[in-house]
C-alpha cells in the first residue's frame, strides 16, 4: 500500500499475522526539506487500513494527529477521527492497458491539471517578505504517474 503525503510518500506491507500494514520504505519525490515521518504501522477495521486525511490539504497520514511534512519552514497537517469514508464500498477499476477503448472512459479528474494548496489567507508568515512558499503548490501525483510501484496481476 501507498500512502501519500504532499511530495512524500510512504510504502507498507500487509502483515496477515498481526493484521496490520507495517511500514516498509519511503520516497521524497522533490525537495530536500520535505522529510515527513510516517508512522510504523497502519492499524485496520474489519480488514481495512485506517487512514487520515489532513484538514483543508490533500496530505494522507496512517495515524491521527500532527505531522510535521517540511522543516523550514515548519508546515504541518493536522487530522483525527472524523467521518468514516468506506472507500472500499465505491471502487472504480480504471484500465490502462485494457480491452480497445477502455482508455477513453477514464474518468474526467484523472486529467485534472489545476493548482493545490492552501488558501492565500493564513499562510506561512514567510509570505510577508515574498515567500509563497504553502500556496498554490503542486497536487498529489496520484497511481498514473507511479506505474512502476503498482503492479496488479490479472
Amino acid at each position: 500500500m501507498y500512502v501519500s503525503a504532499h511530495d512524500a510518500g510512504a510504502f507498507y506491507s500487509y502483515e496477515r499475522l498481526t493484521g496490520t500494514f507495517e511500514y516498509h520504505s519511503q520516497e521524497t519525490r522533490k525537495g530536500i526539506l520535505q522529510q515527513p515521518t510516517f508512522p510504523k504501522t497502519v492499524v485496520t477495521s474489519s480488514n481495512h487500513p485506517v487512514l487520515f486525511a489532513a484538514e483543508g490539504s490533500h496530505g494522507l497520514w496512517t495515524a491521527p494527529g500532527k505531522h510535521k511534512f517540511v522543516r523550514v519552514p515548519r508546515l504541518y497537517d493536522i487530522n483525527g477521527f472524523g467521518m468514516p469514508w468506506s472507500t472500499w464500498r465505491n471502487v472504480q477499476v480504471i484500465y490502462e492497458n485494457g480491452p480497445q477503448g477502455r482508455s477513453a472512459l477514464q474518468p474526467k479528474w484523472m486529467k485534472f491539471n489545476g493548482r493545490w494548496g492552501n488558501p492565500k489567507t493564513k499562510c506561512h508568515p514567510l509570505k510577508r517578505i515574498g515567500l509563497h512558499i504553502c500556496e498554490l503548490t503542486d497536487g498529489p501525483t496520484g497511481i498514473p504517474r507511479k506505474k512502476h510501484h503498482f503492479k496488479c496481476k490479472a
